[in-house]
């Protein structure tokens, strides 16, 4: 960075309350300083926000930057910490109301500044067409792993940004930040946008302050009439609870919305102030739900994957897992919400055999042949690891293509502490 973009972008950090650039985002903000579209794979809490607001403080007063991200949560909190800050935000979104909705749009495309929206929006024509006529100058493309997965029936507008891209008569510089993506996604993610001689940054997946255990629930034969397999793992979250100091918080992922609702309440039965969360409740109690957890009411979260993406709540102590993941990499997503401030936090995945079979059942019934076959193939990565003994981080590294270190030396394979749990 040359003298005069050095100190304009020490304004634009000090505006938004970053004293320096962290190591990993220096090489990153250089390459979009310098207009070069660029795909950043960095863990979560790593600063990939500050790779478009920071730039978007030096742009010229009309200049529009997307930020296209997949959650209204993720895009509530950071709208609401950049508007404290006094810095130019809104989101576009269904929350509003139609006079609401076109009074920001116009008021964004006439004077610029940093404006969240899903990708469902770009779907809208008259959203898409006073889009085009403004001056866009950059996209953020956030949790761009998800253009990967566009391809088998999820979140299908994420396959439909670069479309849009095309239409827009001067071509805006292309951001695509992930926390997950393997090296075949990495080229999916460069075809879906059409990104042009892409710097990528791949930082290390490996969060040595994470600890990863794995817990195997199994019934044995003379008790399984008297214990039910939901039982044991019911009591198993439970144990995992109870080594909890209460400090921080913890989140429980549930594999459905049927097990969210009897997890919560079996645990709340037993004194343990939880809150729930799943896509089938009404907007406003998520809310609500979300809020309490933020605020430490209720630090405990029983949820579906539906809880958790761009929550920037940095004391999240424990990550528990009361089934299989589907994926390699939704379990490396959501365990990546742990300890955002760099201090010890603990990641447990209790699974019992038959879950794997469930899990293909349903993967199996999910879309197209091609579609099903990469499900299958991210969900077996998963349980090949779970079922070795091999180290755990050693194994996502070598998933997302990443260098192999030593063995961490403290997850759950590494102490050979990987036995199957009795009752």
């Amino acid at each position: 960075m040359d003298n005069s973009l050095t100190r304009e972008m020490e304004s634009a950090l000090q505006k938004l309350g970053v004293q320096q650039l962290r190591p990993q985002q220096e090489a990153p903000m250089g390459a979009i300083l310098s207009g070069r579209d660029v795909i950043v794979k960095m863990p979560t809490g790593g600063g990939k926000s500050i790779l478009f607001q920071a730039p978007a403080q030096t742009d010229s007063a009309s200049a529009l930057t997307l930020v296209i991200s997949p959650l209204r949560a993720l895009q509530d909190d950071q709208v609401i910490n950049l508007k404290k800050l006094g810095i130019r935000a809104a989101r576009l979104n269904s929350d509003l109301t139609p006079v609401q909705h076109a009074a920001v749009l116009t008021d964004f495309c006439t004077h610029g500044g940093l404006l969240y929206l899903a990708p469902e929006q770009l779907q809208n024509p008259r959203v898409a067409d006073q889009l085009r006529s403004a001056n866009v100058v950059r996209i953020a493309v956030d949790e761009a792993h998800i253009l990967a997965q566009a391809k088998d029936d999820f979140r299908k507008a994420y396959g439909k940004i670069g479309s849009f891209i095309q239409t827009i008569p001067h071509r805006p510089q292309l951001l695509a930040l992930t926390a997950t993506a393997t090296r075949h996604d990495t080229r999916e993610i460069m075809t879906s946008l059409g990104m042009r001689e892409s710097a990528v940054f791949d930082f290390p997946i490996r969060r040595d302050n994470l600890r990863l255990s794995v817990k195997k629930v199994e019934v044995p034969g003379k008790k399984s009439r008297r214990c039910s397999l939901e039982t044991l793992r019911f009591q198993a979250v439970e144990r995992v609870l109870r080594g909890w100091n209460g400090k921080g918080s913890a989140i429980v992922y549930c594999p459905t919305v049927k097990m969210v609702r009897k997890l919560s309440k079996w645990l709340k039965v037993r004194g343990y102030p939880v809150g729930k969360y799943h896509g089938k409740m009404k907007h406003t109690k998520r809310k609500k739900m979300q809020a309490a957890f933020m605020s430490g009411s209720r630090p405990i979260m029983v949820a579906t994957n539906a809880f958790g993406l761009g929550i920037d709540k940095a004391d999240v102590r424990l990550i528990i897992h009361a089934g299989l993941p589907l994926s390699m990499d939704g379990w490396v997503q959501e365990i990546g919400r742990a300890g955002r401030d760099g201090k010890k936090s603990r990641c447990v995945l209790i699974y019992a055999r038959k879950d794997i079979s469930t899990a293909e059942r349903l993967l199996r019934q999910s879309g197209g042949k091609k579609a099903v076959r990469r499900k299958l193939q991210r969900l077996h990565a998963l349980c090949s690891l779970l079922e070795s003994k091999k180290c755990l981080w050693r194994g996502i590294e070598k998933y997302f293509g990443q260098n192999k270190l030593e063995p961490c030396g403290h997850c759950s394979h590494c102490k050979r502490k990987s036995k199957q749990i009795h009752f």
